[in-house]
Order: C-alpha cells, then sequence, then structure tokens
C-alpha cells in the first residue's frame, strides 16, 4: 500500500531490529518516531527504476530464493481477470478500498 497512508499502522507490526522499504507513496508521510526507536527497526526509501541492470537480476534472484525457502510468504487479497485491471487499480487507489493484501492481475482467467 502506500505509505503516505499505511505507514504508521505498518510500523505498529515491526519486529524488533525490523525494516520497512518504501517503494511508493502519493503524499507527505507522518509517523511517531517511537515506534521505531523502539524495536530498533528502520524505514528506507527504495525507488526501483534507478537500479542497475546488475542490481535488478541481483533481487530478483534474492527473491526467488527467499520463496523458494518460504522466507517471504506473500499475502494475497484478490485476484483479478487482467481486463478488470482499471478496477484493481482502483480498488488500490481509492480510499477507503479495504484492499488487503496484493491484488494480483490472472492473465489466463
Amino acid at each position: 500500500m502506500l505509505a503516505n497512508v499505511n505507514l504508521e499502522k505498518d510500523l505498529t507490526f515491526l519486529a524488533r531490529g525490523g525494516r520497512v522499504l518504501i517503494i511508493g507513496s502519493r503524499g507527505p508521510v507522518q509517523i511517531t518516531p517511537r515506534l521505531l526507536m523502539t524495536k530498533r527497526s528502520e524505514v528506507h526509501g527504495v525507488a526501483l527504476q534507478l537500479l542497475t541492470p546488475e542490481e535488478t537480476k541481483q533481487l530478483q534472484e534474492d527473491l526467488l530464493k527467499a520463496f523458494d525457502k518460504g522466507a517471504l510468504k506473500p499475502v494475497v487479497g484478490k485476484v483479478f481477470p487482467l481486463a478488470d485491471a482499471p478496477r484493481s487499480h482502483k480498488e488500490i487507489i481509492e480510499p477507503p478500498s479495504g484492499a488487503f493484501g496484493k491484488l494480483v492481475l490472472d492473465p489466463w482467467a
């Protein structure tokens, strides 16, 4: 989800020493720093479009390894047929959408 909508809430779920990577935001973000300080956690901003081809390849390999080991378990909220892509975007962008987990576009549905 968007950092300007969810970051404060996301910080309450962090484990001690946890990290949040901000990949998308559509406005200012306001947080309570104590949520980070008490767990010694971190927030990082990431711009994937600035990665080099080598960094992109390494990221893809690392993600696949993490999925294979079960270290990453994405929560799938809804699956949409590819033809419903515009509706899926509305679920993400227009609050209160109630979107939970990842929204997946299925080209074979």
